[in-house]
């Protein structure tokens, strides 16, 4: 595989070559290229073109200068038709095509599903977030309720627990907006794939598909599922209390 790109076509001989055809190894004009592609036998080839292919750098096997053709899967490896025979004779392997659409349909089952449930967990967060602080908000108001209702004796206690709520609630927000983060990095680091993903479709190498591929997976593989918070409750426990008792009877505040 020693030919230039810069010959005539291996066809009619009087096209330029500027198309290279993988399994055929020959390189053929625009016309040519038309014709081969509208052959039963050669409809599904492969072609490079430009100017200034070098067959010798397309992925070849470097022993035999034969295409790869199958997947050895106790190897992880591609490999062509004699090494097949000779190193491989009792590998477990697959044609690579088929191997590439395997991991293909399973690195975009892994994206949407690990998607899919970032965004569910972020929209957890959102609905379990709302319905805490309206949980904040319903005790305050039964607090300052009670606290019309013994302003004279309870202004100091209705202030310590009003306080108390909103410094709770200041540091649980906190601890839910540095887990909501986390999802949301991990959805920007899946729509990386997700997009990765969409442009390694354009490769028309089937190694070079498999290749990117399995990085796509290997992201993917890194990041660890993660489970939403389990959102606190808040109820403030009201009692009925006379002016002698209202320091000792005063509702209590309880966090789970």
């Amino acid at each position: 595989m020693t030919q230039s790109a810069s010959k005539s076509c291996d066809i009619c001989m009087s096209g330029p070559g500027r198309n290279y055809c993988e399994q055929c190894d020959q390189w053929m004009c625009e016309n040519c290229k038309t014709l081969h592609l509208r052959s039963k036998i050669s409809r599904n080839h492969t072609f490079f073109s430009g100017s200034n292919i070098n067959p010798e750098e397309q992925p070849f096997c470097k022993e035999h200068g034969e295409n790869f053709i199958f997947y050895c899967i106790d190897c992880n490896m591609p490999i062509c038709k004699i090494c097949s025979v000779k190193k491989h004779k009792k590998h477990d392997m697959s044609e690579i095509n088929e191997s590439t659409q395997e991991l293909q349909a399973e690195v975009k089952r892994v994206i949407d599903s690990k998607i899919k449930s970032v965004k569910t967990n972020l929209d957890k967060i959102e609905q379990g977030t709302g319905k805490y602080q309206s949980d904040i908000k319903e005790a305050i108001r039964v607090i300052e309720e009670d606290g019309k209702q013994m302003k004279q004796w309870i202004d100091k206690k209705v202030q310590a627990l009003i306080i108390s709520l909103e410094q709770k609630e200041t540091a649980n927000l906190k601890v839910f907006q540095k887990i909501k983060t986390g999802f949301q990095n991990d959805l920007g680091k899946f729509v990386k794939c997700q997009t990765a993903f969409t442009e390694s479709q354009k490769v028309a190498d089937a190694t070079n598909l498999l290749t990117q591929l399995k990085n796509i997976k290997s992201e993917l593989d890194v990041a660890d599922e993660k489970q939403p918070p389990v959102m606190p409750t808040i109820k403030y426990n009201k009692k009925n209390v006379s002016e002698r008792e209202i320091f000792n009877l005063f509702g209590d505040i309880k966090f789970q």
